[in-house]
């Protein structure tokens, strides 16, 4: 077990970069997605408040994949020290109190057939029905993330994954009897859906009945929309699949084990053996994982299909509220500073001296490594300094939330890996860790934290069907607070060997969160139109398509490699479509945000601490647009990229 982990982690390495994503789950589907995409962040995984049933709009994405996910050896969680474990009890002091309201939630279910015909006949039936579910979706979002939180500390505890599976039932089953809202309010005399709305009273129920009428020309009929709603089943079918071949199936007896210690090791000849024959699983099940896809694809087209949509891009930017020409301008902004990544390239084939630059060679240090130690309380101290410019209330803020148990700390055994925030609106964050005292592992801190600021400022300035943060807002807190402590390694480096590791982590951030996440983007985008232009899909096609981008992207010095081509069967982001743009996008608003907070005024920070309690007020881009970073000018991405070139420049000349 402990052999196959390494070698999963080393394919996770070699193919995702170190990417911070994290896990935001608030109190609706989107932050149940977000949630499963902090998950799935291999190298530094993180997962959310609300799990994922995709993120905020989807409970769940990674769960066949725990078993891979988790700690192989820890300490005994019973000797860590209690200040460094989540107390959970802030949720339910007892499982009985968890129990009661499962009972609850299963009893409401009447409530809510009984006013299937009468929800919109007066108004006190309308808001005494919100007023019900509120109540009930808030109980919802507790169980499920209670379970998932305790699972997490030991997932070899089959109890916990049973109140994980109470938790997700009952929250499928409530989306099943409250199917009926949309059509019901769709079909309304729109002068009295406008008396109701408008009323006091109806205030905080408000943002969701606009979401609802945002999608009045994506809802069916009552009848098609319990239909849509019991074929949800069928939705994670690919992804499952998938996740059973790639972490679960176990071809080892018929397949060479690589030889990990000549990874790290041996010659360059030994790494491309041990590359080879870690990908050899993908290699032998291509045609598999391509009709995988395939499939993926064809369901995201129907569903999209299902709801009035052109196609499966248009129904995921209507969810991010981005139109087609800002995501198409996203990727025009990034090819035009390709150049900027070719650069970095071939400066590391010169400082590493090679004829050939592979893939593998990224993880060839290009200066020695610091070892230096950093126990939560130095690391606290660290932060404090970087994070300064952000006020002392922000890290009043931050101080007594890590001191106060929100954050389960050190690895233990059987414990869930990586690293991520989730919660409810009626708690406080919660933020998993697997902390080893490295200057990583405060940056990680830094950026979960950074999560869990934003989700306490948001739940407490809105109600709650305004508290969930969009999607595409989702990793901006967080990246934010890693490029302040990136900019202050740089700025308060001692030696010349510290800037250099600054830069070049901070180089690597960027090359991997936006350039990478971009790649991984461009690629889904060529394969959604391939197939909506009928090109058939298939294992070369998407093979092909790969090699294209990678050469694309990464210019005449960099070799692909065969094995690279495969690459895009080891993205378990694409099974939640159109999302890894979203990295790219968040770091670069968190670079801007950074840059507005450390180089303007007081107005300038307090806009910034603004925007985190907005949640999900407003249009996502309009969101950020008030506070300062307006993504529709183009700017923030150009700005983040010139940022990336003047990094690269600063490392150069510490080459002379």
């Amino acid at each position: 077990m402990k052999k196959k982990i390494f070698a999963l982690l080393i394919i996770v390495i070699l193919v995702f970069s170190f990417v911070s994503c994290n896990d935001t789950t608030e109190n609706t589907e989107d932050n149940k997605v977000v949630a499963e995409e902090n998950k799935k962040e291999e190298p530094k995984e993180e997962n959310k408040k609300e799990e994922p049933k995709e993120e905020k709009t989807e409970n769940k994405t990674e769960e066949a994949k725990e078993e891979e996910n988790v700690q192989d050896e820890g300490i005994d969680r019973k000797d860590v020290a209690e200040k460094y474990k989540w107390n959970l009890s802030d949720i339910y002091e007892n499982e009985a109190a968890f129990d009661a309201d499962v009972n609850y939630v299963e009893s409401s279910y009447t409530f809510f057939r009984e006013h299937k015909k009468d929800f919109t006949a007066s108004y006190n039936t309308f808001l005494e029905v919100f007023k019900k579910f509120e109540e009930v979706r808030r109980k919802t979002d507790k169980l499920y993330v209670f379970a998932t939180l305790q699972s997490h500390t030991d997932t070899e505890d089959s109890h916990y994954s049973d109140l994980v599976d109470i938790a997700t039932k009952l929250d499928a089953d409530l989306n099943l009897e409250i199917a009926y809202f949309s059509p019901s309010i769709i079909n309304m005399d729109q002068k009295v859906l406008t008396s109701y709305i408008n009323k006091e009273s109806f205030k905080e129920f408000k943002p969701y009945v606009d979401d609802i009428l945002e999608m009045k020309d994506h809802i069916l009929g009552n009848e098609a929309e319990e239909i849509i709603a019991k074929a949800k089943i069928l939705f994670k079918l690919p992804e499952s699949i998938y996740e059973a071949y790639v972490y679960n199936t176990d071809l080892s007896k018929y397949l060479p084990e690589p030889d990990l210690n000549k990874f790290w090791f041996g010659t360059r000849e030994d790494k491309i053996k041990v590359i080879e024959d870690l990908y050899k699983k993908t290699e032998v099940g291509n045609d598999l994982l391509a009709a995988i896809y395939e499939a993926e694809i064809k369901k995201n087209t129907f569903f999209a299909q299902a709801s009035n949509f052109e196609n499966a891009l248009d129904m995921a930017l209507f969810s991010d509220g981005v139109t087609k020409e800002e995501y198409n301008k996203i990727f025009e902004i990034t090819h035009k500073n390709l150049d900027k990544l070719h650069k970095w390239i071939s400066l590391k084939k010169k400082v590493l001296k090679l004829e050939e630059y592979h893939f593998f060679d990224a993880y060839t240090p290009l200066v020695s490594a610091s070892f230096e130690t950093y126990t939560p309380e130095k690391a606290l101290d660290y932060i404090n300094k970087a994070l300064e410019p952000l006020g002392e209330k922000y890290l009043k803020d931050f101080n007594e939330g890590f001191n106060n148990r929100w954050a389960d700390v050190y690895p233990t055994k059987n414990k869930y890996q990586g690293a991520y925030q989730w919660g409810t609106y009626d708690t406080h964050p919660f933020v998993l860790l697997n902390y080893n005292e490295t200057l990583e592992d405060v940056s990680t801190l830094a950026h979960e934290m950074g999560h869990a600021i934003n989700f306490k400022y948001t739940n407490e300035a809105q109600p709650y069907f305004a508290s969930n943060i969009p999607i595409f807002n989702a990793e901006i807190a967080s990246t934010t607070n890693e490029s302040l402590i990136y900019e202050y390694r740089i700025k308060s480096a001692e030696t010349k060997k510290e800037k250099q590791n600054a830069l070049v982590d901070y180089i690597s951030l960027i090359e991997n969160t936006i350039y990478v996440q971009m790649l991984y983007a461009d690629f889904e985008k060529r394969v959604y139109e391939a197939y909506d232009n009928d090109i058939p899909l298939n294992t070369e096609f998407f093979n092909h398509t790969m090699r294209d981008v990678l050469k694309e992207y990464y210019g005449k010095d960099f070799t692909v490699d065969e094995v690279q081509t495969y690459q895009w069967s080891e993205v378990p982001h694409f099974f939640n479509a159109f999302y890894v743009y979203k990295y790219a996008t968040g770091l670069s608003a968190g670079i801007n945000f950074s840059s507005n907070i450390l180089n303007g005024t007081t107005k300038d920070r307090d806009l910034y601490l603004d925007y985190l309690k907005s949640g999900s007020s407003d249009n996502p881009v309009e969101l950020l647009r008030k506070a300062g970073v307006d993504f529709r000018s183009g700017y923030p991405l150009e700005n983040a990229y010139k940022r990336f070139g003047e990094l690269i420049d600063e490392f150069e000349k510490t080459l002379e």
